[in-house]
């Protein structure tokens, strides 16, 4: 459930949902990358129901049993399921056609303390954690699990020399994508297949608690970028979790993507509440 902020960002922000509701007809994931499969194992989807409502996100396993997903997934939420199959289907709390509970586990979700969902464009703590009910090997066996970027990871390179347009990230999510039917008008309509896919995106800048890429397909640097239903979903840098899914600023998820950092010291100091940090 990424979520589209509008350019004004004084008071309460303007957001359309990006968790995606699973209530909402057929959802799918990154735009414009590539189908997942195996390579990142251990980025789930998230399940869970928010005033009865069903939603989706993305999140990434970081210890046995804790995964670490985005505070506005987190935020409320009740009846809590992650699988990490890569290919998901609808949770066993779905209103229709629920999936089978053998293939998730139930989880208790945790929210930033700093996160009230009314928030500063850059300093969003937007992060959350779901603890789950067994270790996730126990369905999974050998699912690895997503190391930590070290403290101010991101903050070096902010620093380095040359690091913004040069430096790729990778996005892995299970969210929506846009594509143009096959006829009739061609407006862009949403895909939703519940398929993990990653992409990679270059570094635009990192600022306060936040990390923003340049999203495009079209851009040669990278292969696209996020969208609903990817909130929560991993943003990787040499193997590491630099930060989670938060936000975009297109409605068709082409531009810029916002991700909350993982290494900040207010980031940090949530998770340590959960995971030994490095």
């Amino acid at each position: 459930m990424r979520r589209t902020v509008t350019t004004t960002f004084a008071g309460t922000i303007a957001v359309a949902a990006m968790a995606v509701g699973l209530t909402s007809g057929p959802t799918a994931a990154i735009v414009d990358g590539a189908v997942d499969g195996t390579l990142h194992p251990g980025v789930g989807m998230v399940t869970y129901l928010r005033d009865g409502t069903p939603y989706r996100c993305s999140g990434t396993l970081i210890a046995p049993t804790v995964v670490v997903t985005a505070g506005h997934c987190t935020q409320g939420a009740t009846g809590v399921f992650v699988t990490f199959d890569p290919v998901g289907q609808r949770a066993p709390n779905a209103p229709t056609n629920p999936g089978d509970p053998a293939r998730f586990i139930p989880g208790t979700a945790s929210t930033h303390p700093d996160y009230v969902g009314s928030y500063r464009y850059d300093d969003l703590h937007d992060i959350g954690v779901v603890v789950l009910d067994r270790s996730a090997d126990t369905v999974w066996p050998g699912i690895p699990l997503t190391p930590l970027a070290p403290a101010g990871a991101a903050d070096r390179l902010r620093a380095g020399n040359g690091s913004a347009g040069q430096t790729l990230f990778t996005t892995v999510g299970y969210g929506v994508f846009y594509a143009k039917p096959d006829g009739g008008p061609q407006k862009p309509t949403v895909v939703s297949d519940r398929v993990r896919r990653n992409a990679t995106a270059p570094l635009q800048m990192v600022k306060g608690e936040t990390i923003k890429l340049a999203e495009n397909g079209a851009d040669a640097r990278g292969t696209g970028g996020s969208c609903f239903g990817d909130s929560g979903g991993a943003l990787l840098l040499g193997g590491q979790l630099y930060g989670v899914t938060s936000f975009g600023a297109s409605q068709f998820c082409i531009g810029m993507g916002g991700y909350q950092r993982t290494d900040t010291a207010s980031a940090r100091e949530f998770l340590a509440g959960f995971v030994t940090l490095p």
